[in-house]
Parts: structure tokens; sequence; C-alpha cells
């Protein structure tokens, strides 16, 4: 099931049970999947090849002088090339939000206002395409920040998932999810030849990509033909029902059963074609 995988979801209880601190995160990653595992974090299938690389949406940089709030300008002695625009900006040594960045330079980032609280020489300003959370009760955190792959130089292949890790190559998956700021929906199926998924006002198209899954209850109906598994395509679409195919075979019942289902952006990339993610089009939601 999507969201927080069980390495980030352990670690985080054992944290808030005083058994160990937090794992320090110098840096997050987010990386784009053809295939999904399981909550164990194995079992993707991340793009490869063409230029192929994880993007850096997160770390943390010294500054090398101080920033008065009469400022926008934080100064370092260099600024990585993975500071962008929309990131918030962060002071981890005193513990406050300062600002949004405007934009950057080779050894100094200015926020779209002056810097929220001051800030001092050699204080460690922490970047991220996320916003900070706060407010009672978050929904998640959609990026702020537009986030941007490398140009492929070959077929990278369907992308379906984004998932952020702390290193920019193997280490621990931490969260993921699949494309497309989409709700889970509560949905039941009949027992018909194609079985008819009912759920409530759902907005599907013909031809929309979604998924299901009995992870957090519910019952898979018994199947005289296909299954549920992987990306399902909508088929004859009502207001309240619809029926699926998957890999173009309809997809029949024998037995009743329920769960949830959410809709899914595919994105196809092909060589040339640069992946962009415009802001608030990926989520870090906490149910």
């Amino acid at each position: 099931m999507t969201g927080f995988t069980n390495y980030f979801a352990n670690n985080a209880l054992n944290y808030v049970t005083g058994q160990i601190a937090m794992p320090s995160l110098p840096a997050v990653y987010l990386a784009l999947m053809t295939a999904v595992g399981t909550d164990a974090g194995t079992g993707f299938t991340e793009v490869s090849g063409g230029a192929y690389a994880r993007v850096q949406v997160a770390g943390s940089v010294a500054t090398n002088a101080a920033t008065a709030t009469s400022s926008a300008v934080i100064s370092h002695a260099a600024v990585p090339s993975w500071v962008v625009a929309g990131m918030s900006a962060y002071d981890a040594t005193t513990g406050h939000v300062v600002g949004t960045v405007l934009s950057t330079g080779a050894g100094t980032v200015t926020l779209t206002a002056n810097a929220a609280f001051a800030i001092g020489s050699g204080d460690t300003i922490n970047y991220s395409a996320f916003p900070n959370a706060s407010g009672t009760g978050p929904a998640g955190l959609a990026n702020n920040a537009a986030i941007a792959f490398p140009a492929a130089t070959a077929n990278w292949g369907t992308a379906i998932a984004w998932a952020l890790y702390d290193a920019s190559s193997a280490g621990n998956m931490l969260f993921w999810d699949w494309l497309g700021n989409y709700a889970w929906l509560p949905a039941t199926v009949s027992s018909a030849s194609p079985g008819v998924i009912t759920a409530k006002a759902h907005g599907f198209s013909a031809a929309d990509s979604v998924v299901w899954s009995n992870e957090y209850g519910g019952t898979v109906p018994t199947f005289s033909q296909s299954n549920f598994t992987g990306i399902l395509a909508v088929v004859s679409p009502a207001t309240d029902t619809f029926t699926v195919t998957n890999s173009s075979t309809a997809v029949n019942t024998s037995a009743t059963g329920n769960g949830m289902l959410r809709k899914v952006n595919q994105q196809a990339i092909p060589s040339g074609v640069t992946a962009t993610f415009a802001s608030s089009t990926l989520t870090i939601s906490l149910a």
C-alpha cells in the first residue's frame, strides 16, 4: 500500500516510544518507478539507463554569513544545483522556517520575501521541495517546487509511481505513491462477467488507469477470469459504476468483494523528453 515504508514507519515508532533517535537525513532523493513492490521497499522496478538519475529534493547547506530580517538573501560558500525556486528554507540551527526560494546564484539564495527570522553565519539551512509541516492534523505535504529529471537519452518506459530515498542510489526507501494526486475510494464488486465495481461518484472516464487494494480491509472477490493485480483500465463508466480490464482482458468475478481503488496517471517517457512534475502534483500523505 502507498505511504511510508516499513523502514521509515518502524523508525518513527521506535522514536516516539523512546527507543532510538530518528535517523538523520542529510539528503532526500526522488525516484521514478515502472513497477511497484511491497511495504518493505522491495520488488520495485526503478527507471534505469538513458541518463536517468534520482533527483535530490532536499538537503542541507551551511551559511557563510549572517542574514538579518531586513534581507531576503542567504549566503553560502556555494549553492548546489539541486536548490531551486519554490523550495522551502528551514534554519535547522534555530528551528525556524525562514522563507521560500525565489532564485539562486553561485553563492546566494534569494527568498520571495525578507527572512522571517534572523539567520546566523554557520547556520544549517535545510532546503526542501516540500513545505514544512504545520497546523492541526495536516492532511499531507504537496511539493512547492517543480521537480525536473534529466532529459531522457533513451526510452525510460512508463512511470507509474514515485518514491523518496535517503541516497542517490540504493539506500532506503522512505515513502512511495502512485503518480497522480487521487484519493482512495471505497468500492464494492458484484459477481458477474465482467464484475461491476461500484464506487459512488467516482468521476472516472473510459480507459482511465486505476489500481485496487485490500490492505486496509475488505474481501478480494473470486475471479473466474483475470484479476485486480496491477494497473486496470476503466470500461463503460456510469455515475457510480464501471467494469475493468487487466491487460485488455475483461475481469470476471464469481463472488462479490469490496476494497479500495484509486486513479493513476501513467507517464510514458520516451527519448528526448524531460520528465517534470509541477508544483502540487506530488503529495506525501499521512493516511
